[in-house]
């Protein structure tokens, strides 16, 4: 009889018969092999399940499920929801792992009992058969692969999505405690982490890479609205609300660098969520001395560390994000306690 597993993979699967058995390869070769591999078909049309039931035949610990509704998030819930084990390990398949990431992960999170989620650092690698830019991704990978600590998880969690989905591991008894996840207009991986952190749970990293993240220009988060820049946006403004009612500003005011066009976006939303932004500071000469929302401009040269006031950095290219991360550091603003990044 197999043994209880200690961690369940959560892996649904759509119509991914060309990158599926590399991915399932790499699970069935992990050298910690307690666990229990839960494939769920969303409701693929092409050989995906075959596969699936081929790999069965030869490794008794995967389970092939059938998505009864459809989308991702059906998907992921059917999986949490069926899985054994106390750990639950994310997969993507077009995604392959390291032969280590199971038991490093387990590992971990075995030797520190207060960690709820972690996550390793990712290799991207992009289809070099497809004509895509992937630049983008690239880019973020990159600053994915430097927010390691538990401290910057939880401070640079509204400035981009800090973990890759695929790489986490996290207990079932979070999930069990907090919710799954939820279907709306919003990436459900960036919800849940968010909804995580806001509920004290802490989280990691593990500084090596342990996921082999591929990317395509048929990967979801390129297709589907709910992974645009808008979508992002939003569930941002609504988390930050709860942020920063939790930290409580007491005397200080909340002010505002940037009024570009995504920024003013921002601003719309965050006030939805209630939150009031008293002052705003801009680059562009053309902008200062004006208002918006009714709440004054000024150059951005006036910040200053008088402890006045409390800084979100609102939308600005990658490109201009050392500059500006620079400026702050001089003016001796620390993140967290004197300003955060909101995109």
């Amino acid at each position: 009889m197999l043994a209880e597993p200690i961690a369940s993979v959560v892996l649904p699967y759509r119509n991914s018969e060309k990158t599926l058995e590399r991915c399932l390869n790499s699970i069935s070769k992990q050298n910690f092999t307690c666990w229990e591999l839960l494939a769920i078909n969303d409701h693929s049309t092409d050989s995906s399940e075959e596969i699936v039931l081929r790999k069965m035949k030869s490794d008794h610990r995967i389970h092939n499920l059938k998505n009864k509704e459809t989308g991702i998030v059906s998907a992921l819930n059917l999986g949490l929801e069926k899985a054994r084990g106390e750990i639950i390990i994310r997969m993507d398949s077009d995604d392959s792992m390291n032969l280590e990431r199971v038991g490093e992960q387990i590992r971990f999170l075995e030797a520190n009992p207060k960690t709820g989620l972690l996550a390793p650092k990712v290799l991207y690698i992009s289809d070099s058969a497809e004509n895509f830019d992937g630049r983008g991704y690239a880019f973020y990978v990159k600053w994915l692969n430097q927010v390691i600590s538990s401290n910057e998880i939880e401070n640079h969690r509204f400035e981009e999505s800090p973990l890759a989905h695929p790489s986490v591991a996290f207990r079932k008894s979070i999930v069990e405690t907090y919710g799954g996840y939820r279907r709306d207009d919003f990436p459900e991986d960036y919800e849940i982490w968010l909804r995580f952190l806001s509920m004290g749970i802490m989280m990691a990293k593990i500084d090596s890479i342990l996921l082999y993240w591929y990317d395509s220009s048929s990967r979801l988060s390129r297709q589907d609205k709910r992974y645009s820049q808008e979508a992002f946006q939003k569930i941002k403004a609504e988390h930050f609300s709860i942020w920063i009612r939790q930290k409580s500003l007491g005397n200080r005011k909340l002010s505002a660098l940037g009024t570009g066009k995504v920024a003013k976006k921002q601003v719309i939303w965050l006030k939805n969520h209630g939150v009031k932004i008293e002052k705003y500071y801009e680059v562009n000469p053309k902008n200062i001395g004006s208002t918006h929302q009714e709440s004054p401009i000024f150059h951005f040269n006036e910040i200053n560390s008088s402890g006045a006031e409390f800084i979100i950095i609102l939308y600005c290219p990658r490109s201009a994000k050392y500059e500006i991360r620079k400026f702050l550091e001089n003016k001796d603003l620390k993140i967290a306690k004197d300003l955060l990044f909101l995109g």
